[in-house]
Parts: C-alpha cells; structure tokens; sequence
C-alpha cells in the first residue's frame, strides 16, 4: 500500500500482457461523468456521456498501450502488463537500452491513434463525409461538413437548417443550436427548411475520430511521462546520451507542464491542473532517479579518507532525507533487487535453451524462446 502505483485491480490477460486498472482512472473518469450529467441546462443523455468518457476513452487507451507492447517486442524486447492511470496508460515494456529501440517502441503507441483516425477517416469519407479535427469542438454535437451539399452535419444534439436544396443557412440557423433532441426536433418539424442531421453510426464514427485525435495531439505534448518526452528523450539520446536526453526531456516537460498549469488557471480547468502538477512531478522525479541510480548503494565520494580521521571524533549527524527522496531511493532499490533476480533467471533460462540447442538443434526452439534469446543476448551486447 506504501506505493501509490499498486493501487490497481487486475481486469484481463491478452497476448501475454496483464492489464491492470488504476483506482485513480476509475475516480477521474467517475468525475468527469458525474460533472458533464450534473451540468446546468445539460442536454446530453447519460448514457452517451458514459460511452464516450468511459467506455470509447478506456478502449483507444488501451490501444494505445498495446500499440507500446508489439512495438516493444518487434525490436526483441518483451511486455508483461499494462497500467491504465488517471493521465492514461502505462506499459510496461523491456526493450534493448538503446535509442532505437526506445523510440521505435514509444512512437508505436501513437500509430496506433493514427491507424485509429486513419481507418475512422476512411469510413466516414465513404460515406461523403469529413471528421472534425478541431480539438476543441464539442464532441457531442459532433460537427462534419459532407462534400456532396456542402452542409454542416450534427448529431442529435445540434440543429443545422438550410433552405431546400441549397447549401445557404436558412435565416437564423446560420451556427449549430444546442439543445435537447425532443426540443429540436419539433423545432424541426414546424419549420419548412431542412436538417442536416447525420447518421448515429457516423456520428460515433466521428466521436472516435476525434477522441483519438485528442488524445494524439495531448501525447505528444513533451512532457514525461507522456510520448512526446520519450521521444524527444531518444532524440537527444541519439545525438548525444542517455543521461542528457533525460536531463533535456525533462527540463523541457517542466516548462510545459508550468505553461498548461497558468493556461488552465486562466481557463479554471481543473482537470488540465491535475494533469500539469502530474506532468510536473513525473518530470522531477525523472531528473530525481538519475541521481539516485547514481547513488543506490551509497557515496564512496570520499575514498578512505575516513580511516585517517580519529575514532573518537564526533560524527555530523545524518541529514533527514525528504519524504520524495526516500520514496525514489526505495523504489530505485526495489527496482534493482528485481533486475538483479531477472538477470539470474534468465541466466538459468538461457543455459537450459542452450542445453537445448545443443541437443535438438536450433530450429527446435519455439517463436517465444527465440525472442527471449534475442532479447537477452541484446541486453549483452548493450551493456
């Protein structure tokens, strides 16, 4: 319970990858359902405020995630769960400690809400149709242009009226006008213009467009532990080293996350508050486990200098580490532990393949245990 990242519930097991549910995500994603129901005059029903905050947002999430995971493995590293957080999700993926690997295994978490939109786009423009890429459009209302008339489509909850068979505005209907779909309806029936009203299916078709779309857009913000840090990270990395393309990712990811927090004081957001104090932290914790990889197993800084000194001398007392610091050092220790009985495992994994090469031949070997086998003799060669 002492680490905030156990609070998880296990959901499912796909492809050999445990997914994983933060508490935290179920609380977010409660909120925002419970403010968009909860709205002065809301129009929306419940019931697609539910699909789109909750179901269709988990769902491109874990995508997204996956996306990390097949990617992870394509450059012979392995994946053995997925963590869907509050800020979205979290992979975790063993690749190769090099730059390429890196990046093509984060950048493969992006493709996957372009094949996304890709894929949404196509449809919806079969069916005469183009998606909205306004990233700030109302999704609910879910304004397309269609290319045959030349006329602003909504959902339900919008009203769109043109004069018959024209592709002017009918007088007063000039913008979309929200409301309740009964109330519009009427509004529509009295009047002799015409709705633009799109099919529901291409409205959702719509709706996944453009949640994809966002949620590509917020990732490549360059921020840890978003994907646009960890590409840029693999940037510099590839340019220079590991530990400058963290240092760089990471002051970059301060000055965005310090950036969003005044724009979202000045827009009174407060999810986009939790999200830049989220991105701010996971940013100087990035910069605070350099220093402690650094120092896990002490400060041999002085040498045996002590020895020299008086026995008897009194000793400064210790400084009192901060409450982050101790939780960085514990996890960089745990995490170390791990690696260090990983590595023994896969050692004796390696020696009983190898056993078994040498009595079966090669071509014995299954798909899973040639990865294993390229993945550790990677880790070899990288060290």
């Amino acid at each position: 319970m002492r680490d905030p990242m156990s609070w998880a519930l296990p959901i499912f097991r796909l492809f050999g990858i445990q997914v994983r549910v933060h508490l935290l995500f179920f609380v977010v994603t409660l909120g925002l359902f419970l403010r968009q129901i909860s709205l002065p005059g809301d129009i929306v029903w419940w019931g697609d405020v539910f699909l789109l905050t909750v179901a269709l947002l988990f769902g491109i999430i874990l995508l997204h995630e996956f996306g990390h995971c097949f990617g992870g493995r394509a450059v012979g590293g392995d994946a053995e769960e997925i963590l869907i957080w509050p800020l979205g999700g979290l992979a975790y993926v063993d690749v190769p400690h090099d730059w390429k690997a890196h990046s093509y295994m984060i950048a493969a978490g992006p493709f996957v809400n372009v094949i996304i939109c890709f894929l949404t786009a196509v449809i919806i423009g079969g069916a005469g149709f183009v998606p909205s890429f306004n990233p700030v459009a109302n999704p609910y209302i879910s304004e397309m242009r269609k290319v045959k008339d030349d006329r602003i489509y909504t959902s339900q909850y919008g009203l769109r009226m043109y004069l018959p068979e024209s592709a002017e505005s009918a007088p007063g209907y000039e913008k979309t006008i929200v409301g309740k779909p009964n109330d519009l309806n009427d509004v529509a029936v009295k009047s002799q213009y015409e709705r633009a009203l799109a099919p529901g299916w291409i409205v959702w078709l719509n709706r996944t467009f453009w949640l994809s779309w966002v949620l590509l857009l917020f990732n490549l913000i360059p921020a840890y532990p978003l994907d646009g840090g960890q590409l840029l990270q693999g940037l510099i990395w590839w340019r220079r080293d590991f530990r400058t393309g963290v240092t760089v990712a990471a002051y970059v990811g301060i000055v965005c996350s310090i950036l969003m927090f005044v724009v979202t004081i000045a827009t009174n957001e407060s999810l986009l508050i939790g999200l830049s104090l989220m991105m701010l932290f996971a940013c100087v914790l990035k910069l605070r486990s350099l220093d402690m990889e650094e120092g896990a197993f002490g400060d041999f800084s002085s040498g045996y200098s002590s020895l020299d000194q008086d026995e008897d001398a009194p000793k400064p007392k210790p400084k009192k580490q901060s409450f982050v610091k101790r939780w960085l050092k514990a996890r960089t220790a745990k995490r170390l532990r791990q690696e260090a009985a990983q590595r023994l495992q896969d050692d004796e994994r390696m020696d009983q393949m190898l056993d078994k090469i040498a009595r079966s031949g090669k071509l014995s070997l299954t798909d899973e245990e040639r990865r294993f086998m390229e993945r550790v003799s990677a880790r070899y060669r990288n060290k």
